[in-house]
């Protein structure tokens, strides 16, 4: 008989903290689960504790693959799922006791494709509760949406609990953000969405975490742009609710101008403004929505300037996101301008 929940764990390089993970699942007061442990090619001794775990409960399936990064660890970790249901923990987090129990019983009453609880985010001996409010949302699709949209945290896979049938068509990419590529996707093929306003799930924020690692910008940074690129196009293809399009706009334009700044600050890896050359006419390509999207008001003259030349677009942005105020310095920053193109034609 298959198991209500199957709860995939990926392992990759977390000894110290994979035995308070696994034991968090193992201790829940919902118990007709199966647990999936991935070991993704871990140098240290997670293989052999996941080992271990497997011997003293038979609802521990372990499988050892060569390293191919999180998204691939999930990706075998659903190839094999039984459950009705399926639930993701990363293996330096760890649950509350009641937390699948919780989601386990909204999501039988009320058939929900897709049910979420508040997070508590730990980082050193804090711990601050997100969203614990004990609020209660219930809705379709477009409401799962809108949420997503206004609560950042809505965008990774685990504290919920879905569907199986969700990911009949659905596997992570190999990207940085994987969680985000595929979250818009649910959300959108969600016909019932429950949000139980508890904070269940503990995120831990390690310094040398995926997540945390924002001082070593590289190039595939770029990913997330990419996601919230894909994003906004699936979303414009697909729905023609004005709240949740004009959302995934701004958080579009505002993924460029973040990716440029990152490239402003280490322009030893766009040393000829190609890739910022790119970003300028991702803003142009999309000028006539930009302009009139309402969110984007204090950031027109931004949108203005990207059908001017990368120098010049490039002058206006460090100055304009350093605080100047564009509008009301017209005269002196195009004179500026104009001063400037002359020393760039040469």
């Amino acid at each position: 008989m298959n198991p209500k929940i199957s709860i995939i764990v990926p392992v990759y390089k977390v000894e110290a903290y994979i035995h308070h993970c696994i034991n968090s699942i193992l201790t829940q007061t919902f118990t007709d689960f199966e647990v999936i442990l991935i070991n993704d090619g871990s140098p240290d001794k997670c293989g052999e504790i996941c080992d271990y775990y497997a011997t003293i409960d038979p609802r521990v399936i372990v499988i050892h693959k060569v390293n191919g990064g999180q998204a691939s660890a999930r990706n075998a970790g659903l190839d094999i799922a039984r459950g009705e249901y399926i639930g993701f923990v990363d293996s330096d987090d760890y649950i509350d006791h009641d937390m699948f129990e919780l989601l386990y019983k909204n999501a039988k009453q009320y058939d929900a494709d897709v049910t979420e609880c508040g997070i508590n985010i730990v980082k050193d001996c804090s711990i601050e509760p997100i969203q614990n409010n004990n609020e209660f949302e219930n809705g379709d699709n477009l409401v799962a949406l809108k949420g997503y949209l206004n609560n950042g945290y809505r965008n990774c896979v685990w504290n919920k609990l879905y569907k199986k049938e969700i990911f009949e068509t659905l596997r992570f990419p190999n990207k940085l953000y994987e969680d985000g590529f595929l979250a818009f996707k649910i959300y959108y093929l969600t016909k019932k969405y429950i949000f139980i306003g508890k904070s269940k799930y503990y995120y831990i924020q390690r310094i040398n975490s995926t997540m945390s690692k924002q001082e070593s910008f590289s190039l595939r940074n770029l990913d997330g742009l990419e996601c919230h690129e894909e994003r906004y196009h699936f979303l414009r293809e697909r729905i023609n609710e004005p709240s949740v399009l004009t959302l995934s706009e701004f958080h579009f334009f505002l993924a460029i101008l973040t990716a440029y700044q990152n490239l402003l600050n280490n322009t030893q890896i766009d040393p000829d403004k190609r890739y910022r050359n790119d970003l300028k006419n991702k803003i142009e390509k999309n000028y006539d929505d930009f302009l009139l999207n309402p969110n984007l008001k204090k950031f027109y003259p931004l949108v203005k300037s990207s059908k001017l030349s990368i120098n010049v677009f490039n002058f206006i942005f460090m100055n304009y996101m350093n605080g100047l105020n564009y509008l009301l310095r017209t005269y002196s920053t195009f004179r500026e301008l104009y001063n400037f193109k002359l020393n760039n034609k040469s």
